[in-house]
């Protein structure tokens, strides 16, 4: 985290991010995609002449983890949040499936947004700041990637002047 000032300053992971994602472009490590500070990485096979040999490709974790480790990027193991180039993984919360060409709302996303919101209805606070609505409508902006139908309904929130923080 670095420090501007007295505050944090917001976005610096992104440059981080970019910087990680520019030198694995350059090692052939590709395609990649990250959001903030969260990447996924995808292999394809290279082109094979004999249709019955194993699928072989230009790069697999250990190279990721090679090109990275002596810059001392920290990553999660792979058992905690990350896959070794499956089909089917969790990212952002979203559960994707390649083969089916599918994406949904991981239980724990859900779970997690579900209590969210019902601690804030069932149990209404006497004021609401504006980092717990901050919170919610974030994490309802976020899930309208998968689910657009309910983008119409998810504008930006106007705050008055008055919320306590």
């Amino acid at each position: 985290m670095a420090i501007e000032g007295l505050t944090t300053t917001g976005g610096i992971q992104g440059n981080v991010s970019d910087a990680t994602i520019a030198l694995l472009k350059y090692h052939s490590v590709f395609p990649s995609i990250k959001w903030v500070d969260n990447f996924i990485f995808f292999h394809c096979p290279k082109p094979c002449s004999l249709p019955s040999s194993n699928p072989s490709f230009c790069f697999d974790l250990s190279t990721i983890l090679d090109i990275t480790g002596p810059l001392g990027i920290p990553w999660h193991p792979i058992s905690k949040k990350g896959h070794n180039f499956q089909s089917s993984f969790n990212y952002i919360g979203f559960e994707w499936d390649i083969n089916s060409r599918s994406i949904s709302l991981s239980t724990e996303k859900c779970l997690h947004l579900l209590n969210k919101v019902t601690n804030l209805i069932v149990v209404p606070p006497p004021q609401v700041n504006k980092k717990t609505v901050v919170s919610i409508h974030g994490s309802l902006q976020h899930i309208t990637i998968i689910y657009p139908q309910g983008h119409s309904s998810c504008t930006s929130v106007q705050f008055p002047v008055k919320i306590p923080k």
